[in-house]
């Protein structure tokens, strides 16, 4: 069925399979855009500003069609987003960026100075500085709403700014000065208070009084700006006058694009009587002789005349009623109205923001770390494949086939869904091979359990399959709990991660269950497939040395772990952790080259000078992998390194506009802060599922053995130096999930012996169920291990401090499944009534098991098949080989209450 639907969707033109899939800012490049708040006079920056704005630029964007994008915080009062694939980047940051400050005025009643002529008509002004200049006069005491700054050839250099000093601190001003001082002729004009200046800007179709209106070029009117005024307020409606709900982009009734408004209760008065002021303004100014005027209302959206409609008194002698809204209309094109339209929707930014940069960048690592990520996909794949045939033969070519139809799966399902594939997704996906893998494993040897106890291969599959499900279902479930808190509180990277992990174990589940089981149900009806061989099942179960006392020597594992505890815990007190740039900041240097160079030969340069850690980006358009500008951002350099690497970049690259500029901590806070609420939530949910499928006492060693993996795998951080990333961050939050997978398959094992093993204590229980899972728990831990492995040895730099935190995560994981928790739960239970009863029968009860009377003693090795007779079981036993599992030893027990039964009084006479 699998192999038909592959077919099908190669064969339809059209189908997720001719598709390529999305690819993120690191992979692809794309658009970075830094925004700058700009508070109103008198209104202080609060942190709900820019939460609140970071949300509403989020939502845009999404609108946008643009995914896997990151909008973050930086510093105090800076955006960062990053569009990855962008195709027309101007139109995106002209969204984005937009304040939506929707405001309607009476445009001819508010016109002030050189804006208007003697009869009130509008004059637009094509020179800022010449409207500003006729204004400077009204400036006293250096007092003005907001400055601007011109160079000598009165063109606009910035602004605007409520202050001077801020236009002096923005980057790209502070390298023209001299001495501290601007170039000569370069001035600074001020708005005076209570006036604004409004902009009908290039590319408008109509803009008041232009007549013959060119359209490469702006205009600028000078109004009365009083929007505190009580009694008379200006402008005289504002956005907050507008229903977001009700407003849409549409068609007027000759097919033009226009914008529909809708008005809440009070905006639908307010409207009603500017257009009756406007309607009284154009017959008075009517009656003066001058023939038919009509006065207008200016539709402004942050501070730019979009549109500028009249009321004819003819029609409307008492103005319009608001109650049905109002359009604006003379819109260029539908694209333009869709986007006004978007703005409008998507509400108004809480203050407004000035666009500092805006830079097309390069993929971080770009085609190399994509081919070395695809390498590393395909190692694992095949190191995963080799061990499944030579561990388990025919069961294991199976288990092959099924992971071959999961990745089909998992790569349609990124087609399909859109997916946007970054680096860490990569991760999360070669991550998931392991996972999948695990899947079989589980049934796999549940199958070869059933088959020793002397099941039909087709009884054995079925049963194997019907008791590993729940095992399944229980492991992969707390693992897509971690994933999906994961994706819920992480930033764009760590989520592409936490995505491909959660399709990919729901993925897991189909093919492992589904796939893999309807090709063993058709094999099993094939008279040379019954040979017990084909999987591995033949004779008993060897690897004695895993049959060792696990819950009898728990002082000497938890001794040991606790020492590797408290050396991790030393190392983080006394040397902390080695934190990468984004989280405590470092130096950001920024030149444009004089000839394009690759990121490699720049890397390079910089690198023995900025340290191994610092990452380079190309900037600009691309030709052949060369970039003509360059990001480097690095570890703190003291001012005689950053003197080096100026002096390398001068001379090697005659680097231009160079930039070097400290970086405060971007949003290493904001991904700490997730991380720690990720965990607490991922253990919440865990406790909760836990008790509901298990009971409370098997959630409290769950959470020991996390704590116990988490501490671990930092404090190794800690003692080798590694510098911690986002990446770290993902797959410290990863080795949860996997902790607590190979924890609930034990204590999954431990639940269905209990009541097998009535008369056991529960450390004989506990020790039972270890040895029937141990060796699948080394099997999985050693297959997840592989494509880890993979990474760590062909994922890139990038990649291998995430493979090398899972690599020790994942190791201490297996650990404390086996020693720590499964110790702990046997100590708390053991203090149950019931089964601290049962303490002094531990011998009895492993015979009742099936296992052996001595612990520490070696099983018996079974008798030759010409024996005459089985051996006799140990005193108290019910005649169980030592090497038999639960099931076997059950159904034994079966047949001799059935036997017992059948006799009179229950005994022999």
């Amino acid at each position: 069925m699998a192999a038909l639907i592959g077919v099908l969707l190669l064969a339809i033109p059209g189908s997720p399979a001719h598709k390529k899939p999305n690819l993120g800012l690191d992979l692809q490049g794309g658009l970075e855009v830094v925004l700058e708040a700009q508070p109103p006079v008198g209104r202080k920056l609060t942190e709900a500003d820019l939460d609140r704005s970071v949300s509403i630029i989020r939502e845009r964007i999404d609108k946008l069609g643009v995914s896997e994008t990151d909008v973050r915080k930086q510093g105090g009062k800076q955006i960062v987003i990053q569009l990855p694939g962008v195709t027309d980047p101007d139109r995106a940051t002209q969204i984005i960026g937009k304040t939506a400050q929707l405001e309607l005025y009476k445009f001819e009643a508010n016109l002030l100075g050189s804006s208007r002529n003697l009869q009130g008509d509008p004059i637009p002004n094509t020179s800022l500085f010449n409207l500003l200049a006729a204004e400077q006069s009204k400036i006293k005491d250096g007092k003005a709403r907001e400055w601007y700054l011109f160079d000598g050839e009165r063109k606009r250099v910035a602004g605007p700014r409520e202050t001077k000093d801020e236009i002096l601190e923005l980057p790209r001003i502070k390298q023209q000065l001299k001495d501290g001082k601007l170039p000569k002729g370069w001035k600074f004009m001020g708005v005076a208070p209570k006036t604004i200046v409004l902009t009908c800007g290039i590319g408008e179709r109509y803009c008041p009084g232009s007549g013959e209106q060119d359209p490469t070029r702006n205009y600028y009117y000078l109004l009365r700006y009083q929007p505190n005024d009580k009694e008379h307020p200006v402008p005289e409606m504002t956005g907050e006058d507008l229903k977001l709900s009700g407003t849409r982009q549409d068609f007027g009734q000759n097919g033009e694009p226009i914008v529909l408004m809708e008005f809440t209760d009070k905006g639908a008065k307010k409207f009603h009587q500017v257009t009756r002021d406007i309607v009284h303004s154009s017959q008075l100014r009517s009656s003066q002789g001058r023939g038919e005027v009509l006065d207008s209302f200016a539709i402004v959206l942050d501070g730019e005349i979009k549109s500028a409609p009249t009321v004819d008194p003819k029609d409307n002698p008492d103005g319009i009623p608001g109650d049905n809204g109002a359009q604006i209309t003379g819109i260029g094109d539908i694209g333009e109205a869709k986007d006004l339209a978007l703005v409008l929707q998507t509400g108004a930014l809480p203050i407004e923001f000035q666009q500092v940069d805006r830079t097309d960048v390069s993929a971080t690592l770009g085609k190399d770390s994509l081919a070395e990520a695809e390498k590393a996909a395909l190692a694992g794949l095949v190191l995963v494949a080799l061990f499944l045939l030579l561990f388990y033969r025919f069961l294991g070519l199976v288990a092959v086939i099924g992971l071959g139809i999961y990745v089909g799966f998992l790569y349609a399902a990124i087609l399909l869904f859109g997916v946007t594939l970054t680096l860490p997704g990569f991760a999360g996906m070669i991550l998931t091979i392991g996972v999948a893998a695990d899947a079989n494993v589980v049934i796999f040897e549940r199958i070869k359990e059933e088959s020793r106890a002397g099941k039909s291969v087709r009884a054995a599959i079925a049963t194997g399959y019907k008791k590993g499900f729940n095992t399944i279902i229980d492991a992969n479930v707390v693992t897509a709990i971690t994933a999906l808190v994961l994706f819920a509180v992480a930033t764009a990277g760590v989520k592409g991660f936490a995505l491909m992990l959660l399709v990919g174990t729901a993925i897991s589940l189909i093919t492992a269950v589904a796939a893999t089981r309807a090709m063993l149900g058709l094999l099993a009806g094939f008279r040379w497939f019954e040979n017990p061989s084909f999987m591995g099942a033949s004779g008993q179960q060897k690897a004695k040395w895993l049959q060792i006392d696990y819950i009898g020597r728990r002082n000497t594992w938890f001794a040991i772990s606790g020492i590797v505890v408290a050396i991790a815990i030393g190392s983080l007190v006394t040397r902390g952790l080695n934190l990468g740039i984004d989280f405590r900041g470092g130096t950001q240097v920024t030149f444009r080259a004089n000839q394009p160079h690759t990121v490699g030969e720049v890397g390079n340069v910089v690198r023995p000078i900025a340290g191994r850690n610092a990452v380079v980006q190309g900037r600009g358009n691309a030709v052949n992998d060369k970039y003509p500008s360059f990001q480097i951002r690095a570890e703190s350099l003291t001012p005689a390194q950053q003197g080096e690497l100026r002096d390398q970049l001068e001379s090697k690259y005659g680097a231009a506009s160079l930039q070097v500029q400290n970086v405060s901590e971007s949003f290493g806070r904001q991904i700490a802060n997730s991380a720690i609420l990720a965990i607490i939530v991922s253990l919440l949910l865990i406790v909760i599922y836990t008790t509901i499928r298990f009971d409370i006492k098997y959630a409290i060693p769950i959470l020991v053995a996390l704590a116990h993996d988490v501490l671990i795998t930092v404090g190794i951080y800690s003692l080798v130096g590694r510098e911690v990333t986002i990446s770290t961050v993902a797959a410290v939050l990863t080795v949860l999930g996997y902790s607590i997978y190979d924890t609930i398959i034990i204590f999954d094992r431990i639940r269905e012996n209990v009541p097998l093993m009535r008369r056991s204590s529960f450390a004989a229980i506990a020790n039972l169920s270890l040895w029937e899972t141990v060796r699948r728990s080394l099997a999985t831990t050693f297959i997840t291990l592989l494509p880890v492995t993979s990474l760590l040895l062909f994922g890139g730099d990038t990649l291998k401090d995430f493979a090398f935190a899972l690599l020790i995560g994942i190791g201490s994981g297996a650990y404390s499944s086996i020693f720590i928790a499964a110790p702990l739960l046997a100590m708390w239970k053991e203090r149950e009534p019931e089964y601290a009863r049962r303490k002094d029968t531990i011998g009895d009860a492993l015979v009742e098991g099936g296992i052996g009377t001595q612990l520490e003693e070696a099983a018996p090795q079974p008798v030759p098949a010409k024996a005459a007779a089985p051996a006799r079981p140990a005193a108290g036993g019910d005649g169980v080989a030592p090497e038999e599992t639960a099931a076997s030893a059950a159904a034994r027990r079966e047949k001799r209450r059935q036997r017992r039964r059948a006799r009179p009084h229950g005994r022999s006479r």
